[in-house]
């Protein structure tokens, strides 16, 4: 007469014991871009004749074009987390043309910024180079100083480096109040900022990634961190480069362009780098 609770008791628990579990059981991630493969494809490319990485494989003129910022700059970083040797070869370059900083990304090294200015390019040079049998012209992105961008905050990348150099100065709720601008910016696929043009920028999803974790991933982004790092993991090509952008339609992520050096690069960082605030002394 008592087999019959016995059993009921019994199916209680074991109900109990799967809801707990389900609640109790941490969020799976998804999974991130193959960390192997996109040290491959850095290293592959690297143009000896420069000790410098070119900036992209096919897509014209950046298929002939060496950046020696902002791409070599991130690309030292990236190696290096990477545990590639190629970073020493690349920081020897720059130190060669007295540049580590841009003005622009020396947050993600770092750095402070002094404020938000127009990008400007300079030619530096060419190299020819027998491996990729191309004469490369070599290029810089720098800060020019006269030329202030008051609407810096319309950018989502901007935004990005704003917030990390808060970070780097100890102004974490300056920090999280761009965070939260930032994540005004995104529309459930991408982030939507003045700059968009109808085709989202995969690097942005990269810097958002590394705001997020320096900011000890804080609950309220983290639907837009997965589907970034979901993004991310669809926008690799077969060499291990980050294609530069994407479209969705129908729920399909459809990649646009062409896989770079500093998308790439910026990918890595985003996903291993040391937060801000560990480059404080």
């Amino acid at each position: 007469m008592y087999r019959p609770k016995l059993l009921i008791v019994a199916l209680a628990l074991l109900i109990a014991i799967a809801v707990f579990q389900l609640t109790t059981e941490p969020t799976l991630r998804p999974p991130a871009p193959n960390v192997t493969a996109m040290r491959a494809f850095l290293e592959s490319q690297y143009v000896p004749e420069a000790g410098l990485l070119r900036a992209s494989l096919s897509s014209y003129p950046d298929n002939e074009t060496i950046w020696i910022a902002n791409d070599n700059l991130l690309a030292v970083r990236a190696l290096k987390l990477l545990g590639s040797p190629l970073w020493v070869n690349v920081s020897k370059s720059l130190a060669r043309y007295n540049v580590s900083s841009n003005g622009r990304v020396d947050p993600l090294l770092g750095r402070l910024l002094d404020g938000f200015f127009c990008p400007e390019v300079r030619t530096l040079g060419s190299v020819h180079s027998e491996k990729f049998n191309v004469t490369f012209t070599l290029k810089i992105e720098v800060a020019n100083r006269s030329c202030i961008l008051s609407d810096w905050s319309s950018y989502a990348d901007l935004v990005v480096y704003g917030a990390l150099s808060d970070l780097l100065l100890g102004k974490k709720s300056e920090a999280f109040r761009l965070y939260s601008h930032l994540l005004s910016m995104w529309d459930g696929n991408g982030f939507r900022d003045k700059a968009f043009a109808g085709t989202y920028q995969s690097y942005k999803c990269a810097l958002f990634v590394y705001l997020h974790r320096a900011l000890g991933e804080p609950g309220g982004g983290h639907d837009v961190y997965f589907r970034c790092l979901e993004i991310l993991s669809a926008l690799q090509s077969e060499n291990g480069g980050i294609i530069t952008g994407y479209k969705v339609e129908k729920e399909r992520i459809i990649p646009i362009g062409d896989p770079n050096t500093e998308t790439t690069a910026m990918v890595v960082i985003g996903l291993y780098g040391d937060p801000p605030q560990a480059f404080q002394t």
